[in-house]
């Protein structure tokens, strides 16, 4: 893993304000990312009317290299890839809600890979052009309220106010040893001998993920494994300046790691791409899949893919998944049952209590009045 460990990252949260009613898709991402290039072109491409692949500037653009991220011709992947993964993940808010009022806020979190994070004044600067043009169906307009550095533990930290409109200094990178060097999830996803353990992925955005050039129609972990580690190496390779490895070779003994369940099912949605004049197609598979083998080789991979994704459209939000979370969410709902039977048992039995009380007060109230009128009868 020695070239994964020049692989770094940046992660922020973008906190907008709605000037007016925004509404947006049922998966936002694509909305995001659309205005998005749209709003970086108008504010750093000097040579507008003129496609990326012929233009003189290709490779010193601040647009090429984030939406484009072209390959020099006589680099010796340049005819398998041509063009780099992009450094850089826009990752929607999940909710299902369409409409945001003016007094609420739409968050979403961005992840900048490698050199990529030199760019941040220009992300920023971009993002309020976005609030310009308007986002949406309506191009509803927003400002930005606050733009925050998140760690790898979730804490935020502000960096810049949609007020003072003032980049502050700040340093939170997140390198690939931390997932080396840190302890597992809690609770661990991983649980039984060493040699026989089980994970489960729960993947919460469609993931796109190709076999021989084709959409793969199931995810066994060796495929995951392959594209997974293929894209963190051209990662580190191409935006963090490491030597390129060899991601095959790493991959070798993840045939051995087994799909025990499978609850994956395909969800289709598709987007406009004005810069292609066409409805794309953008299907992929969401869902939990439990595997069973030895991870300790591939844990800390697993755990990176959490944050830069794996499979096509990544760009997009696409390809996310959470390790454990299904794990973690059935056993609160159980602690939650069971604390709901506990109330419940303790409802039942103050009500006995209170039931047994009122009778034993009702008879000796009872018997008061027969004592009472007794004297006075005897009286």
């Amino acid at each position: 893993m020695e070239i994964l460990s020049h692989l770094y990252f940046y992660k922020y949260q973008i906190n907008l304000k709605p000037k007016e009613l925004i509404h947006l898709p049922q998966y936002k991402g694509s909305a995001l990312r659309g205005v998005f290039g749209h709003a970086l072109k108008r504010v750093v491409c000097v040579m507008r009317g003129q496609s990326c692949e012929s233009c003189i500037l290709r490779f010193k653009c601040v647009y090429s290299a984030i939406m484009e991220t072209p390959i020099p011709e006589d680099h010796p992947d340049y005819r398998k890839y041509r063009n780099a993964p992009r450094p850089y993940i826009i990752i929607p808010p999940l909710t299902k809600r369409q409409y945001f009022e003016l007094d609420g806020l739409v968050s979403f979190n961005i992840v900048l890979i490698g050199r990529a994070n030199e760019y941040l004044p220009y992300f920023v600067f971009t993002f309020t052009e976005m609030g310009r043009i308007g986002i949406g169906r309506e191009k509803g307009r927003f400002d930005i309220s606050s733009v925050e550095v998140v760690n790898l533990d979730g804490i935020r930290s502000e960096i810049f106010s949609g007020i003072d409109k003032t980049l502050k200094p700040f340093e939170n990178r997140i390198d690939f040893s931390l997932f080396l060097n840190s302890p597992l999830p809690q609770p661990s996803p991983i649980k039984g001998d060493r040699r026989d353990d089980e994970i489960t992925l729960s993947f919460e955005t469609p993931v796109r993920i190709k076999e021989q050039d084709k959409l793969s129609s199931d995810i066994p972990f060796n495929l995951l494994i392959r594209r997974l580690s293929e894209r963190a190496f051209l990662l580190a390779h191409l935006h963090c300046g490491a030597e390129m490895g060899d991601f095959e070779g790493f991959a070798e003994g993840s045939e051995d790691v087994k799909t025990i369940k499978n609850r994956l099912r395909w969800v289709d949605w598709e987007r406009y791409s004005s810069r292609q004049q066409t409805r794309m197609k953008f299907g992929g598979w969401v869902g939990e899949i439990t595997y069973r083998g030895d991870f300790q080789k591939y844990l800390p991979l697993l755990m990176l893919g959490e944050h830069i994704h794996v499979g096509k459209a990544v760009t997009f939000g696409l390809g996310k998944y959470s390790i454990g979370e299904a794990e973690k969410r059935r056993s609160g709902e159980a602690e939650k049952r069971g604390r709901e039977k506990e109330r419940r048992g303790d409802r039942k039995r103050w009500k006995g209590k209170f039931i047994k009380r009122y009778a034993e007060l009702k008879i000796s109230s009872q018997h008061g009045q027969r004592l009472k009128k007794r004297g006075q009868q005897v009286a």
